[in-house]
């Protein structure tokens, strides 16, 4: 599409009623280059579409990822998300049945399938139908070994060609789900002609995504009349100072001019110029509607409503009836037979059916049976008691009544809601923030009180901290790009750095205060002991854990949104300040709030939220029309100089979205000891500290099978690309070394299934060892920062199971 700009300038023109001047031709030119811009972005994500649905396609080396991603942010869309979901309610808000071959149900057998489990089971099938494929597998079972949550494997970790499962997206080979042990304990349901109803709805969705950003980009532009002014002077100081007043007048409702000055205010003359872009955006809901329902009817604002609700009506049925059919042959087919391979008590003969009945409340089944009973026929009790959920005890003589119950009477077994304030009852309650104490703790407390400061460090108190942290930088940060160049995972990896030797700290500093706390004139005993450190568990990893939490998930969230803002300077040169103002904002983050910063401004990024604990601000993108005041550094500074000197003892005088530490050294528990204690060197950790068997008594791997090739691996660097355990990208120069696959092989199976990985920052840079068993020893592959510097077959195991251990696979736990 070509844009003509002098018809363009006309245009603008003939609007406003003035002349061709630079402020005319420099709107113009502002819309003229936002049109572009936006098509650039929608011609590149329907590129990347056709990409991610090649990859889907690809005969050789297929992966869904890509797609997967692109669907998940369609399902996001309110119209589709609605549409997808009233779909799936139709089906799994019906009730159901297991019948034996005579077509009686059976009670207990149905009351199987009425779990929230069973009601997850129907949405995952009909997923299926948007997606194309599902594998479902039970998360928890109960203590009859029956299925109490069922969950479903991400589906980019999955190749439905090869009903193979990936560890990593982005792996070259995984475990076929479809034999062995995995097939008993995984459900596939999956379309095979077919990569999901939501691939036809990607085109549609981008197409009006981009039709509300044009519509906004034209409200702002268009959507305010048009103020002039009809100047008598000549002088270009009375010009620019009424131009000034003009920017200045906002939206009051008066001003003060010059003599001379006549002010005009000129409204559009394309008042519904709006249509174009609700329009385009109505056509993009009623082809979605179409795709969903069968109909668009329900997306048009016009028309018959009689005969909307025909057709309507029509559509639905057959689209609803198609949809049970489908998830009824997948229950009787698949999920049955599953199950009794599970130990559930369903015969072969046992069939499932949609429990219609279960629609009608139990009036209106009263009413049928009365119906039938006029008829002249009888009814079976059990019937009776199964449809109504009652239990019949016997029959009353004709002209009986019922006993009646008695007034005000209270069932029994029935307890109303009472919270005992101001009623003269007397309960016990734990104290405020003291729980009772686990296992673990109770056994880590008589360590302690046997051996006094003998003990400085625990690893269940560690771990108690920094799973959950690791946890929230990968959900704050989101998807990586493994490229070699990213920042991504060079940053990721400095963070979980980072918070290893974080937790390391913080567990010296817990246990140091438990060692103190028992020093105390009051313990005489265990119990006393007991009784006075039991507080101290919940602070340091319910009290202290969530506020870390918080922050560590804030401010890697907000690192990504700084390479996002970054990637976007050229659009969007400045960045804003935006809190969120009620009663529990800071001074410092209101002092801020509205305040517009220049990206270029390297100093401005260090008020980059957040600003403290529990910190609730963010940063917003600016576009590069804006002509406001920009504040620099000093400005933030001087709107509250205690916040900031507040900000640089906490440790937040910090560009999160720059920086390799999510807890800064003035964070560090090291600060609660005394000065002639030294951290922790965490070499001089080994398997006693961690629980560890020897590794003589350790499971052992046999040699892989099958090689995989090093040319498969070798990406753009030329060099060998292995994402690891930790979801981390590592290289390794396998050609240069003359490595054979063989070797490379193992290396790989050692770094992606390790089955230790310890850690350790002695060094200059911090170092990370994989440990796979093996029955003649131990493969040791040693990772520095992003490579692979060295790796060895260690015949004496446990010498090589030294560091912090940072992973352990869930079958060595």
């Amino acid at each position: 599409m070509k844009f003509n700009r002098v018809a363009i300038s006309d245009y603008f023109t003939n609007m406003i009623g003035g002349g061709k001047d630079k402020e005319y031709e420099r709107a113009v030119t502002q819309m003229v280059e936002a049109i572009k811009r936006q098509r650039t972005l929608y011609n590149k994500e329907i590129r990347d579409w056709k990409n991610a649905r090649a990859a889907a396609l690809d005969p050789i080396l297929p992966r869904r990822k890509p797609l997967i991603d692109i669907m998940e942010e369609v399902v996001d869309d309110p119209f589709i998300f609605g549409r997808s979901e009233t779909r799936k309610l139709r089906i799994s808000n019906k009730g159901v049945a297991i019948v034996d071959k005579t077509g009686a149900i059976n009670g207990d057998k149905t009351a199987l399938l009425q779990k929230r489990w069973f009601n997850n089971f129907i949405k995952y099938t009909l997923d299926s139908i948007y997606f194309s494929y599902t594998l479902m597998y039970p998360k928890e079972l109960d203590s009859e070994g029956f299925i109490k949550t069922l969950s479903f494997v991400y589906r980019d970790h999955i190749i439905p060609e090869t009903t193979e499962i990936l560890t990593n997206p982005y792996d070259m080979d995984g475990e076929n789900f479809s034999e062995g042990i995995l097939k008993k304990w995984t459900l596939w349901i999956n379309h095979e002609h077919s990569i999901g109803l939501l691939n036809k709805a990607i085109p549609l969705w981008i197409f009006k995504k981009h039709s509300w950003q044009n519509w906004d980009e034209f409200e702002e532009m268009f959507g305010i009349p048009m103020r002039t002014a009809k100047v008598a002077s000549t002088d270009p100081k009375v010009k620019r100072e009424v131009d000034k007043w003009l920017k200045d007048l906002g939206s009051a409702g008066w001003a003060r001019f010059p003599e001379g000055v006549e002010i005009d205010i000129k409204e559009s003359n394309s008042r519904d110029s709006f249509n174009v872009f609700n329009e385009k955006r109505k056509a993009c809901n009623e082809e979605l509607a179409t795709l969903f329902d069968g109909h668009s009817e329900t997306a048009k604002d016009t028309g018959s409503r009689a005969k909307s609700g025909e057709i309507i009506n029509s559509t639905e049925k057959l689209i609803t009836l198609d949809d049970e059919t489908f998830v009824m042959f997948v229950i009787n087919d698949d999920l049955l037979p599953w199950l009794r391979e599970m130990g559930y008590p369903f015969d072969e003969t046992d069939k499932c059916i949609w429990n219609d009945n279960e629609q009608l409340s139990p009036k209106a089944r009263l009413e049928i049976f009365k119906g039938v009973r006029d008829l002249g026929y009888k009814i079976k009790k059990e019937q009776i008691e199964t449809e109504l959920d009652v239990e019949i005890v016997g029959e009353f003589d004709n002209g009986t009544q019922p006993p009646q119950p008695p007034e005000n009477r209270i069932p029994i077994n029935f307890n109303p809601p009472h919270n005992h304030i101001d009623c003269g009852a007397e309960r016990e309650e734990n104290p405020v923030n003291v729980r009772d104490l686990t296992t673990e703790e109770e056994i880590f407390l008589r360590q302690l009180y046997e051996n006094p400061d003998s003990i400085s460090w625990n690893y269940n108190e560690f771990k108690a901290s920094h799973t959950p942290l690791l946890d929230a930088i990968k959900r704050g940060f989101g998807k990586m790009d493994f490229d070699f160049d990213s920042t991504d995972h060079r940053r990721m990896r400095a963070w979980m750095n980072n918070i290893h030797r974080f937790g390391v700290d913080k567990t010296q500093a817990e246990v140091y205060e438990l060692n103190q706390m028992m020093k105390s004139p009051d313990v005489k005993s265990f119990n006393d002991f007991r009784n006075k450190v039991k507080a101290v568990f919940p602070k340091y990893k319910d009290f202290f854990l969530q506020t870390e939490w918080d922050h560590a998930n804030a401010s890697s969230n907000m690192a990504a949104r700084y390479l996002e803002m970054m990637d976007d300077i050229e659009i969007a040169p400045y960045w804003k300040f935006d809190a969120i103002l009620d009663e529990r904002t800071t001074v410092v983050c209101n002092s801020l709030d509205g305040k517009i910063f220049d990206k270029r401004d390297k100093n401005s990024w260090k008020f980059l939220p957040p600003l403290h604990f529990k910190c609730r601000s963010d940063a917003l993108d600016i576009l590069e029309d804006y002509e406001g005041e920009v504040s620099s550094f000093e400005d933030a500074i001087k709107a509250d100089p205690d916040g900031w000197e507040r900000m640089q003892k906490q440790g937040f005088d910090v560009n999160w979205g720059d920086s390799d530490e999510i807890f800064t050294e003035a964070q560090s528990y090291l600060k609660k000891l005394p000065q002639d204690h030294t951290p922790i060197n965490v070499d001089d950790l080994g398997i006693t500290d961690f629980g560890l068997m020897e590794w003589a008594k350790v499971k052992k791997h046999d040699y892989p099978k099958k090689a995989v090739t090093i040319q498969s691996h070798i990406d753009k660097t030329g060099m060998a690309r292995i994402i690891t355990a930790e979801n981390l990208p590592v290289w390794i120069d396998a050609e240069t070394v003359k490595m054979g696959d063989d070797l490379f092989t193992q290396i790989k199976e050692t770094v992606t299934s390790p089955d230790e990985i310890y850690w350790s920052d002695s060094g200059d840079v911090p170092q990370t060892v994989f440990l796979r068993f093996y029955k003649d020893g131990v493969l040791k592959v040693t990772t520095k920062s992003i490579m692979i510097i060295d790796f060895e077959m260690i015949a004496d195991a446990d010498t090589a199971r030294k560091g912090l251990l940072v992973n352990l696979p869930k079958n060595n736990k």
